[in-house]
């Protein structure tokens, strides 16, 4: 065996890109338990409000804790991004989220700066995501070999996911509460 050969058959493998997410996540109104619609760019965590029904529902709505489990298999497009702040509307959430505890005017801070990882759901009518088998049969076609989901005005379901975990604090009567954000991820 050439000393080329040996070393791929010694090379360890990544997961495959297909991942069951636990990952904050909500109820949408169309029934499907979805991982948070997060943005990134330069840095800054947000979440999307386009093309979803998120602000609606955990928004405008008090008191919505996040879901930690999403109905959904993920393809990972991504390596790590820093986090280095967080962006209007993911504040708005958490204000929306604590209201009725949260001090007026608490700021909201990064306290340990999270990775995260740009992921997209994919098709569970090809895909099993939590059957406990490993096919699916289907009368319809894949829409292709990265089984996306989704259209233009949602993003194809794009987000982020935590490669390493958020911590955040904010103040609630005078104290200072440290609230962690995570993701994991189980091959499928």
């Amino acid at each position: 065996m050439s000393s080329i050969a040996r070393t791929f058959a010694q090379k360890k493998q990544a997961l495959t890109r297909f991942v069951k997410p636990l990952s904050p996540a909500y109820d949408d109104n169309d029934g499907t338990t979805r991982i948070f619609p997060f943005s990134y760019s330069n840095g800054v965590l947000d979440i999307n409000y386009s093309g979803n029904s998120f602000e609606t529902i955990m928004v405008d709505t008090t008191n919505q804790d996040p879901l930690g489990e999403a109905d959904t298999t993920i393809n990972v497009l991504s390596g790590p991004y820093l986090v280095n702040s967080l962006g209007d509307n993911f504040k708005a959430y958490i204000r929306a989220w604590r209201d009725g505890t949260i001090d007026a005017g608490s700021p909201i801070n990064i306290y340990i700066a999270p990775q995260v990882m740009r992921v997209q759901e994919v098709d569970t009518n090809h895909l099993p995501n939590s059957s406990g088998t490993s096919y699916r049969i289907s009368t319809e076609p894949p829409t292709g070999d990265g089984y996306v989901v989704g259209n233009s005005t949602n993003d194809f379901f794009a987000t982020y996911i935590f490669k390493t975990p958020l911590t955040f604090t904010i103040v609630e009567g005078g104290v200072t509460q440290y609230i962690t954000f995570v993701s994991y991820t189980e091959q499928e």
